[in-house]
């Protein structure tokens, strides 16, 4: 079962906590680098009662965070890190100490046009999980996002 789960580039996921299918006692951090957005939805994780969850403001390149977590949420961040700096997402996913990692991608614009964005997202992926020994992983393809879970640890189940 997931303990701790850590949200980077997080936007508002943290809103969503009352839907997320996980224990309300687990550890839960979200990070991102807008002030204005972290210090409105720490508030609202207390409004949610969320007993043991922080939300931080943190530029993930420049400081990544490096906690031992269960569970780390990347979604559609992947993309937008690429296009600031080339070594970013190399930057990042070297730095993180998580037994699994969710990675998403969006498969449309925000246009709602599709652009052929899942076949390049799915080859990207598919590079960063030979670049990095993963062979544990599986593939979720919803109409906007493709997402993989990647069984990041040897003790990962």
């Amino acid at each position: 079962p997931i303990q701790s789960l850590m949200d980077v580039a997080c936007g508002l996921n943290p809103l969503a906590w009352p839907w997320l299918p996980v224990e309300q006692t687990i550890e839960y951090v979200a990070y991102d680098i807008y002030a204005d957005s972290i210090g409105f939805l720490q508030q609202a994780l207390g409004v949610m009662r969320v007993v043991n969850g922080r939300c931080q403001t943190r530029d993930i390149i420049a400081h990544p965070p490096t906690e031992p977590v269960d569970l780390v949420l990347i979604l559609k961040t992947l993309p937008c890190l690429e296009l600031g700096e080339k070594t970013a997402v190399s930057t990042l996913l070297d730095a993180l100490n998580a037994r699994y990692l969710l990675i998403s991608y969006p498969i449309q614009t925000l246009g709602g046009r599709r652009k052929g964005l899942g076949a390049t997202y799915e080859q990207q992926f598919q590079a960063l999980a030979a670049e990095r020994g993963w062979h544990q992983y599986h593939r979720f393809e919803f109409a906007t996002e493709l997402a993989f879970l990647v069984a990041v640890s040897v003790d990962a189940d």
